[in-house]
Order: C-alpha cells, then structure tokens, then sequence
C-alpha cells in the first residue's frame, strides 16, 4: 500500500477539525433551543416532572402543550429564572 503524501494527511487533518466543529456547534445548539420557564407563579415550586406534566400535558390552567415527549428532568434542558 502506498504512503500517503503529507498534503493529504493535512487535508484529512483539516476535514475531521472542520467535522469536529460542526457536531460541537449543533450540539450546543440543540441544547440551548429549550426555552426559559417564564416567570409565572406555577414555575416557582415546580420541582417534580409530574408537576410539569399535570400542567403542560393534560393542559391544565391553559398552559402550551408540550411539543416532545415527557423527559426525565424538565429543568435539564428548560433553564428557570434566577430569583433575584
């Protein structure tokens, strides 16, 4: 088998730093898509997914029905308001 020339070696060098990039970014990306809780008193004490579901799910108080579907933590990704 032939050795690769070192201008190739650097061209597979380059596109997997270029490839690197691009996951990371769209990684990063899909995990600050979820928006903040907004800052309603129902937000405050929401701490358990049931919680979130009672609302979100069976649409209770006119809350937006959730788009995906239910995850282990709603604050993983939804980040809360800080309480300053």
């Amino acid at each position: 088998m032939a050795k690769k020339s070192t201008g190739q070696r650097n061209f597979f060098r380059f596109m997997t730093l270029i490839g690197v990039v691009v996951i990371g970014g769209l990684g990063y990306s899909f995990l600050g898509a979820a928006p903040n809780l907004s800052n309603s008193k129902f937000h405050i004490n929401t701490s358990s997914v049931e919680t979130c579901l009672k609302c979100h799910v069976q649409g209770e108080m006119d809350a937006p029905i959730m788009p995906h579907r239910a995850m282990g933590s709603c604050t993983f990704c939804h980040r809360p308001l800080d309480k300053a």
